[in-house]
């Protein structure tokens, strides 16, 4: 399986073939267990981890896209149009940088999101901002 830098410079569409791959894998391993076929049993364990690191990726890309659009800026701009997102993990900044094109492919708008900033607990706390930069095409 590709390293989790590998995975994150992936397309969506590569990751969710390769998941659907993996969990078709896990299915067979796991009949091959239940039938006593099974050699190598760490396999199955090998396999089940792909599966969450492939899950972890798409989860985080998601996220980064949904948290962008909320920006205000942002969702103005988004707002009553049709528009693709593209996140990639752009380790240099430490953040997921997400580009909202409109379907004929000109740029909306580029927001840099850190999902790592530590979140306030409680009712009272503000929701830190996890948008560590945004520009918005005009």
């Amino acid at each position: 399986m590709a390293s989790i830098v590998e995975l994150n410079q992936m397309s969506n569409d590569k990751l969710e073939k390769t998941l659907e791959e993996a969990r078709e894998e896990i299915f067979n391993l796991r009949f091959q267990k239940a039938s006593a076929r099974l050699e190598n049993t760490a396999q199955l364990r090998k396999v089940r981890r792909n599966v969450a690191q492939l899950e972890t990726v798409l989860h985080l890309r998601q996220l980064a896209t949904t948290t962008a659009a909320a920006e205000p800026e942002i969702a103005q701009r988004l707002k009553g149009k049709e528009w693709q997102a593209n996140a990639r993990y752009i380790y240099e900044d430490s953040a997921w940088q997400v580009e909202f094109n409109d379907k004929g492919g000109s740029k909306l708008a580029t927001a840099w999101v850190n999902l790592n900033k530590a979140q306030s607990k409680g009712r009272a706390a503000k929701k830190s901002n996890m948008i560590v930069r945004h520009e918005v095409a005009r």
